[in-house]
């Protein structure tokens, strides 16, 4: 990822689409490790420990990542286990992890297929994966091009990735409900612009005003109560919760 992207994480404590987020994520971490035993936790890509908080409270955390500023930013996050390596390739024994954590990752890989049958080999059999990705290709835009994504996915081009890997979704649903409309009319506006807005530089993740951007995070965090059982029909983001496939079920 690029340096702008990299700057807008080292904000991220106070940022709102980051704590929203996070809310998000530990309520359905909530909902579908009841009762499981977690041990080691991957954090492919963690983004200076983004989502440390939420992860921490689960088991040894373990962030992955190849840029080093981004793993020591992991260190001063909380207690971790960093590794460099590519997260094509997580250096692993096959079912040694117990939690994956793959959260807007997959976006980024060249080949996502490969990389989820990575992820599929190093869970435990009774292992859990978290996954999120930025959702529809209509809404491309400038942070896309800044993040270095290679494409946007549909709740169906997921499940069949999930599935062809060796996974059973348990739950696939998309978020950032709220903000999809305002999101989409933007970037449909903006897209003549792309190339010109892309060389001037920023994100589209600058921090609001304190006001505006606490109401964001109070509407974003709100879909937590929904969607950590239930889906919702379309937003700016999928969020995904699946299991290793065991090897009866796959062999028919």
């Amino acid at each position: 990822m690029k340096a702008t992207v990299h700057e807008v994480y080292r904000g991220e404590a106070d940022h709102w689409w980051f704590a929203a987020r996070r809310a998000i994520f530990g309520r359905v971490l909530d909902a579908w490790l009841r009762g499981k035993t977690v041990r080691r936790v991957l954090d492919l890509g963690p983004g200076f420990g983004v989502n440390a908080p939420v992860l921490t409270p689960r088991g040894r955390w373990i962030p992955l990542d190849v840029a080093t500023p981004s793993l020591n930013g992991c260190r001063a996050s909380g207690p971790a286990l960093p590794v460099c390596a590519d997260a094509t390739r997580p250096p692993f024994r096959s079912g040694s992890l117990d939690l994956i954590c793959a959260l807007d990752v997959l976006e980024h890989l060249d080949d996502d297929e490969a990389a989820l049958r990575a992820w599929r080999d190093a869970i435990a059999p009774d292992g859990t994966l978290l996954l999120s990705v930025p959702a529809f290709q209509v809404l491309w835009g400038r942070q896309d091009v800044l993040s270095e994504h290679r494409r946007r996915y549909r709740a169906p081009q997921l499940r069949a990735r999930l599935e062809a890997a060796g996974f059973t979704v348990r739950h696939l649903t998309y978020f950032n409900f709220v903000l999809f409309v305002p999101i989409l009319v933007v970037r449909l506006l903006m897209r003549p612009f792309l190339a010109r807005s892309v060389a001037a530089g920023g994100s589209d993740l600058s921090m609001p005003v304190p006001l505006v951007g606490g109401l964001l995070r109070t509407l974003l965090a709100t879909e937590r109560f929904w969607i950590a059982r239930h889906a919702l029909p379309f937003g700016v983001s999928l969020l995904a919760v699946a299991t290793p496939t065991a090897r009866a079920e796959r062999n028919g």
